[in-house]
């Protein structure tokens, strides 16, 4: 028989542990996270954010509310490494559905709970031809996400086949699933073959099977930066912006200095390759290319500025050309999005050169206004000061020759002296005299020289 007071303590130890614990699930902390709609770049940085400060703020766990019906293989892939990355345990909640991609993410989390009527699973990867008809994708690509899901479910101690029966129809499971016929997981058959840790009709129902019962619940809203990037890593937002950043670089090579056209190029190139390189689509092979480029075009500005437009500025487009498309590609890129990442380059390549030399052939004076903007501000602090761009100078009225052709810009000599110069009327060739007509310090705007004229 036990002792009365060897009772009390037993008794009195229970209610210890029973309000220590009541005590502990009130001091938590749940981060909640929502999956919704199509996943896309934006969904990779939004769950990488949110499960870097679930971690900072010292959170228990972190749960995951999947209501998708997929998205871009190429986006699930990193988003999936983020959560088999993350530092804080993860808990998928499939809300309503979790179909191909997001089967994919929630499998990647540690443990999975479905609401009632919640589906995960047809995950087959597909495309849309030209006619906008679905089809499945190249037994290649089938093979490479099956085995993507199959080291998923292994990583997370899941049997693996099922994971494979949601990819491929070829897989066929005894009492689950016949060949033929991709898996789809219900919360019951989920719960039979080992992926469903429990179901919950809501989130207040999920977090005593948790043990977290009265945690404090923060909800991580999807950011104005995520749907930034969601909006410019769609081809035709990177396509226009390919042609903005290769457009100002063409310019910038062909006026003098340093100025507007090339910051704003400058810009666009960062904008793109932030965008892209934050989801993992732009690889170091990509800031490679981007970069090689940026030197060629660098050296076609400053050091070849006085010859045509020559062998470094092309080099610098193709390196440039190379590094967008690589940058819009990944190992699981559908071939319609492959088509629409060469249409948008080639067609932004294109168009910025066409724009680039019909300014330059049309429009001189606004050339001329805008070339070398930021450049002679941070040197004369008057880059708009037209009293002083007319201010007569030495060399005003100076008759020489061109030493090379000018498109407009190019080279003259002046009694020996070789200098950089602006061609007024668009193009002379070699050879034509020439005269000063305004000097604006560090560039000379000339034309040809008439006959007689001193």
């Amino acid at each position: 028989m036990i002792p009365e007071k060897s009772m009390r303590n037993f008794v009195a130890a229970i209610l210890l542990l029973a309000v220590g614990a009541g005590l502990s699930a009130k001091g938590a902390e749940v981060w909640v996270l929502s999956v919704k709609g199509e996943i896309g770049s934006g969904t990779v940085t939004y769950l990488a954010k949110g499960l870097a400060e679930a971690k900072a703020a010292g959170a228990d766990a972190a749960v995951i509310r999947f209501s998708t019906p997929g998205g871009y293989l190429d986006a699930a892939t990193a988003a999936r490494d983020v959560i088999l990355d993350a530092s804080v345990p993860t808990i998928a909640y499939i809300d309503r559905e979790a179909y191909s991609a997001g089967a994919l993410l929630a499998i990647a989390c540690e443990r999975i709970y479905f609401a009632p009527g919640g589906v995960m699973g047809a995950a087959t990867p597909v495309y849309f031809d030209p006619s906008g008809r679905m089809e499945q994708a190249p037994e290649k690509v089938v093979s490479a996400v099956r085995a993507l899901f199959r080291a998923t479910a292994e990583l997370r101690g899941r049997p693996p086949e099922v994971a494979e029966a949601m990819v491929d129809p070829d897989v066929e499971i005894q009492g689950l699933v016949e060949r033929g016929k991709l898996l789809t997981l219900t919360p019951e058959t989920a719960s039979e073959w080992g992926y469903s840790d429990g179901k919950a009709s809501s989130l207040d129902e999920l977090f005593p099977l948790l043990g977290l019962a009265g945690a404090q619940v923060f909800e991580f809203e999807y950011r104005w930066v995520d749907r930034a990037v969601d909006i410019l890593t769609r081809p035709e937002i990177a396509g226009l912006l390919i042609a903005i950043a290769v457009g100002g670089l063409i310019l910038e090579m062909l006026i003098p200095g340093f100025g507007l056209p090339g910051t704003v190029g400058l810009a666009s190139l960062a904008l793109f390759l932030w965008s892209h390189f934050i989801v993992g689509l732009a690889g170091w092979e990509s800031i490679l290319f981007l970069l090689g480029g940026v030197v060629a075009i660098v050296l076609e500005v400053f050091v070849f500025t006085a010859t045509d437009f020559g062998l470094a500025g092309l080099a610098g487009l193709v390196l440039i050309g190379l590094g967008f498309y690589t940058s819009m590609v990944g190992p699981f890129t559908q071939p319609d999005q492959a088509i629409w990442a060469i249409l948008a380059v080639s067609v932004a390549l294109a168009v910025s050169l066409s724009a680039s030399f019909f300014i330059l052939a049309r429009i001189p004076k606004t050339r001329l206004r805008l070339g070398g903007v930021v450049l002679q501000q941070a040197i004369t602090g008057h880059a708009f000061d037209r009293a002083r761009r007319s201010t007569v100078t030495p060399w005003t009225g100076r008759r020489g020759v061109a030493v090379t052709d000018l498109h407009p810009v190019g080279a003259g000599e002046f009694s020996g002296e070789r200098v950089d110069v602006v061609c007024e009327e668009g193009f002379l060739p070699k050879g034509t005299p020439i005269v000063v007509i305004k000097d604006e310090g560090y560039r000379k705007v000339v034309r040809k020289a008439k006959e007689g004229e001193t």
